[in-house]
């Protein structure tokens, strides 16, 4: 019987490092080493090297504006073979390795996760890897994220489904078409009993003050928190990912922001397995600082 207690573990891809066969190009650099080049041959064009219009230098600088593109070009190839960086066309093949199409309408994060997902697929065991994938698979265009746990010792499964939109609870019809697939020959293991179920959603509202420094132009700061706070919606709608107060003054506390005053919520919003929490708003009021 398979045993969903502890979390299959994944690699997140955006907490992985640039790898080293991605090359930091830097154009000024490019040009000194040709500019170098150059002088070890002819020491004698020193001077017109020091002249930025010169046409010693402005075939150099087109040389090194030339090397700069063919190294992006070779950085964007490596990328192109990677799972964890390749985009479109290139995502789409090396989710064909894995046995993974495109379906009509789904987004490349939701196809590179089922290709990380796809070899779970191949268990006859159940796993919750396997499960999961599965059950995006059921519908990838609808369907954000899915979970398996397993209820008693009876082989009952419980899978949740979260739907894709401001919306998270998910239609009927999608929790059908994916009861259907997880139930289909050659996908449920003949011991599990299988239940799909929807997300429930805890709804949260964010209220805080702020209060800024003299000087920064406040505009800049409140953009600054509204990308760090959609982040973080984002980061944990999903389905089991807790909604802490430290991760949303965090964001809060941006370039310019003297002391950050979190009204709501008043504590940790922690969910269940079978739960998100949602940030359905976020109302911020920045104040002046006070001088005693």
């Amino acid at each position: 019987m398979p045993n969903y207690e502890s979390p299959t573990l994944y690699i997140d891809f955006a907490r992985l490092p640039p790898p080293d066969v991605i090359e930091t190009i830097d154009f000024e650099a490019l040009l000194k080493r040709y500019q170098d080049d150059v002088l070890s041959k002819n020491d004698k064009l020193s001077a017109a090297l020091k002249l930025e219009q010169s046409p010693t230098n402005i075939i150099l600088e087109a040389e090194a504006y030339g090397e700069m593109l063919v190294r992006a070009r070779v950085n964007s190839a490596a990328r192109a073979v990677m799972l964890a960086f390749s985009k479109g066309a290139d995502l789409e093949n090396l989710a064909a390795f894995f046995g993974v199409e495109r379906a009509v309408g789904e987004t490349d994060d939701s196809l590179r996760r089922r290709a990380q997902l796809a070899p779970e697929a191949y268990s006859t065991a159940g796993s919750e890897g396997a499960y999961i994938y599965q059950a995006l698979t059921a519908d990838p265009a609808v369907i954000r994220d899915a979970t398996a746990v397993k209820v008693n010792d009876k082989g009952r499964v419980k899978i949740t489904v979260m739907a894709i939109g401001t919306n998270p609870v998910p239609t009927d019809a999608t929790i059908l078409k994916v009861a259907a697939r997880l139930n289909a020959k050659g996908i449920r293991p003949l011991t599990d009993v299988i239940s799909v179920v929807p997300v429930r959603p805890i709804r949260t509202k964010i209220i805080a003050n702020i209060t800024m420094y003299p000087g920064p132009d406040a505009s800049l700061i409140m953009a600054d928190i509204g990308k760090s706070l959609q982040k973080v919606r984002d980061n944990v709608s999903l389905i089991g990912r807790d909604l802490t107060r430290s991760a949303i003054i965090s964001a809060l506390n941006q370039e310019g922001v003297q002391s950050v005053e979190l009204i709501s919520p008043a504590e940790n919003v922690v969910v269940d397995t079978d739960q998100c929490a949602l940030i359905e708003s976020a109302a911020i009021t920045p104040l002046p600082l006070r001088k005693e």
